[in-house]
């Protein structure tokens, strides 16, 4: 790669880095998001059996 290894190997590192953080968000996302459809679907069984 010559001289424009000083860009290259960063640039590399750059992307796994980013993509480390997008995917633990995404995961974080989903947890979340998993626990807020447990409520709301809980939420819906109390309705429905007062019914």
């Amino acid at each position: 790669m010559g001289e424009y290894s000083f860009f290259v190997w960063p640039s590399y590192g750059a992307v796994v880095i980013i993509l480390v953080v997008i995917g633990i968000q995404s995961w974080l996302s989903k947890r979340k998001d998993e626990k807020e459809l447990e409520i709301l679907s809980r939420k819906i069984e109390e309705l429905s059996d007062q019914e």
